[in-house]
């Protein structure tokens, strides 16, 4: 199965970098229009998303309107130690965002940690969606680990339409998420199989 994922994991973000910008922002603001019409997102006191980078869909429009609609929003921070992330609330995207482990950007260190219990939604990346809900990361178990412990908080995973395939691999602590928004669709998953 690793290897499998290893593959398929190459091949879609090949396939991704190839997009066009001006393609990842129209897929991307269709995207959020769709994620902000959940109920999930709407009843949300606290919704944590992770911050995109490269030619990953663009998270940070959102967090913007989640911010701007009055929402609390958290962003991980990587813990290189224990191989971790950390949900830290931000206010100001601009200011509160700075590269950090792997390049990517995290919560500056003024950013509050916050509680999993005060965690309402997270948004989940992946390379690859499973139609099922599944995904395939970037291998690190940074999301499996976090999504394991994360309670009651809804799962939602977001990506474009091209990364949804009929179904991934998974074992037993890969969990799926509760809904899987793209630029095309809203799926819910079934809770069987998970």
């Amino acid at each position: 199965m690793v290897k499998v994922k290893r593959d398929m994991r190459r091949a879609a973000i090949q396939r991704r970098d190839a997009t066009p910008p001006h393609e990842i922002r129209r897929r991307s603001a269709a995207a959020g229009s769709l994620l902000f019409d959940l109920p999930e997102v709407a009843r949300a006191r606290l919704v944590m998303f992770f911050v995109s980078f490269g030619s990953e869909i663009d998270t940070l429009p959102m967090i913007r309107e989640a911010l701007a609609g009055g929402k609390r929003v958290a962003v991980p921070r990587v813990d290189p130690e224990t191989r971790s992330l950390i949900p830290c609330e931000i206010t100001d995207p601009d200011g509160d965002l700075a590269p950090g482990a792997y390049g990517i950007r995290e919560p500056v260190s003024r950013c509050p940690q916050v509680e999993l219990s005060e965690i309402d939604a997270v948004v989940v990346p992946a390379v690859i969606w499973g139609e099922g809900g599944h995904r395939v990361g970037y291998g690190g178990g940074y999301y499996d680990r976090f999504l394991s412990r994360l309670g009651d908080a809804r799962r939602i995973g977001l990506g474009m339409e091209t990364q949804v395939v009929p179904r991934v691999p998974h074992g037993p602590h890969d969990l799926a998420v509760d809904v899987l928004v793209t630029d095309a669709a809203v799926r819910r998953p079934s809770r069987t199989g998970r």
